[in-house]
């Protein structure tokens, strides 16, 4: 999947480059459902929020270990769902905040965050 990554601190105003804090990964791994309740979306749509930026300029309260996909707001199309999971089926709509990873084309939440 493509994803926006962040590979180190810096500031994600430089264009992306060999020196940009962030690369499009076009061969990211397409995250897996982690838990019976899990359901993974596909995202249409994210927002960019200062919290983002911050993140990736390092001066967050909130520091993800490096590499890390930012992104918080998205909403998009249930790709697929755990086997315990029973308030969504593959093709409903949803919206939820993560605290990272909405910057790529899938992310995968619980149920009951959506």
């Amino acid at each position: 999947m493509e994803a926006l990554v962040c590979r180190e601190i810096g500031d994600p105003t430089v264009p992306l480059s060999d020196s940009s804090p962030i690369v499009l990964s076009r061969s990211h791994p397409v995250p897996e459902l982690n838990s019976p309740t899990a359901v993974r979306v596909r995202i249409y749509a994210t927002s960019l929020n200062f919290h983002n930026y911050l993140q990736i300029l390092g001066k967050y309260q909130e520091k993800p270990p490096l590499p890390f996909i930012p992104g918080s707001d998205y909403s998009g199309i249930v790709e697929s769902v755990g086997e315990r999971v029973s308030r969504f089926r593959v093709g409903d709509k949803v919206c939820s905040m993560a605290s990272l990873g909405s910057f790529a084309e899938f992310i995968v939440a619980d149920e009951k965050d959506l």
